[in-house]
């Protein structure tokens, strides 16, 4: 199968295997990960532009929400496979708060006018609608900064707004300044709850707690504060070769085979190392290399608009090397592989979140979903 988008024609370049049962296996093993220290899965697959074939593989692995930032995915989803409860993980435009009760289940929101959006547009559809309102922690991205403030919301979408079911709250980390989870911060969102159930006099369902970045505390034997008991992870689930490399986290059972990139070797010359003289390149950057005389390199026919940074490409053959590339090509260092590359050939690669994400956002890239035992 491939991807809607392309052109459906059998053996094109560059083309992204999807290994569906290992996502589905991986899926699995994160939620019994989860699940014996208390924590649900909200699972995010914004990266796959909504592919239903994901999102059924999370939610048979035991997503209890399927999350994405564009409502055009759940949109996807919902309509494919109504019965899955699809989470809206950006705070709704204004413009798209009927869309947004029509598709998604829940919302994560921060903002009291788009909450009355969002009440009247419930009220209009005849439908109650669940939202977790967001606390800034430290990120310093979407959210209410206080325990106060996020108290007085809360009350208000309680007892003013009755198209809205107050679900919980919810925090982010690790996404516009790099501020990690730890107890502390944790702590900040675990006192808002227990405020808030306070005053409304029932608990609340969902806690939030975070995303794949959280599982650097678990994986560390770190706990998080009781009151957390839900997470948001779409990375360290689909792609968990990323995390393990950037953050060494690893968790038992999870495959790291669940996407393979293939491109098509288009030049094999022996070249100097350097460029011939100073310069900025496609980009607008000033780029230096170290002058290793003259080396072996091969150009591929895939680029900067097919997976955005070259640079997080991870070669399958550990002797090549990713010296760089451009909108449409990228450049390899093979030298010292012991396969001879010559046009025609292929090259496979994994990848880094930015890569991936950038495959299924292009038209360019012919996606191929594998299951039922098959393998990459």
């Amino acid at each position: 199968m491939n991807n809607e988008s392309a052109e459906n024609t059998l053996n094109k370049y560059p083309g992204l295997d999807v290994d569906l049962d290992a996502i589905e296996n991986n899926a699995g093993v994160m939620f019994r990960f989860c699940a014996s220290r208390g924590l649900s899965i909200a699972g995010v697959i914004k990266f796959s532009d909504g592919a239903p074939e994901i999102a059924k593989a999370y939610s048979e692995g035991g997503c209890s929400q399927i999350a994405s930032s564009r409502l055009i995915h759940l949109k996807r989803i919902k309509e494919a496979m109504p019965d899955i409860r699809t989470m809206l993980i950006r705070i709704p435009m204004i413009s798209e708060a009927d869309e947004a009760i029509r598709w998604c289940d829940y919302s994560l929101n921060s903002e009291e006018t788009v909450l009355q959006a969002l009440d009247e547009a419930a009220g209009r559809a005849g439908k109650t609608h669940n939202v977790i309102l967001m606390q800034d922690v430290g990120d310093r991205r979407e959210g209410i900064v206080g325990t106060k403030e996020i108290t007085q919301l809360a009350v208000k979408v309680e007892r003013k707004m009755e198209n809205l079911h107050l679900a919980g709250i919810g925090a982010s980390f690790a996404c516009v300044s790099g501020v990690l989870p730890d107890w502390k911060n944790l702590s900040q969102l675990a006192k808002s709850a227990r405020k808030i159930e306070e005053k409304i006099g029932r608990e609340l369902e969902i806690v939030s707690g975070g995303s794949s970045i959280n599982l650097k505390m678990l994986t560390a034997n770190q706990p998080l504060p009781p009151e957390i008991n839900h997470l948001r992870i779409g990375g360290a689930i689909a792609n968990p070769i990323g995390i393990r490399l950037n953050r060494d986290v690893k968790i038992a059972g999870m495959k790291d085979d669940t996407f393979r990139l293939t491109a098509e070797v288009i030049e094999v010359a022996e070249k100097p190392s350097v460029s011939s003289g100073p310069g900025k390149n496609w980009a607008g950057r000033t780029v230096e290399f170290e002058d290793e005389g003259t080396r072996k390199r091969a150009v591929i026919a895939l680029g900067s608009q097919d997976i955005s940074d070259p640079a997080q490409l991870i070669p399958d053959d550990p002797a090549i090397r990713v010296i760089g590339g451009s909108s449409d090509h990228t450049v390899l260092d093979v030298t010292e592989s012991e396969t001879d590359y010559r046009p025609g050939d292929t090259v496979t690669f994994r990848m880094f979140y930015m890569p991936l994400l950038q495959c299924f956002a292009t038209r360019h890239v012919f996606i191929n979903y594998i299951s039922k035992g098959q393998s990459l």
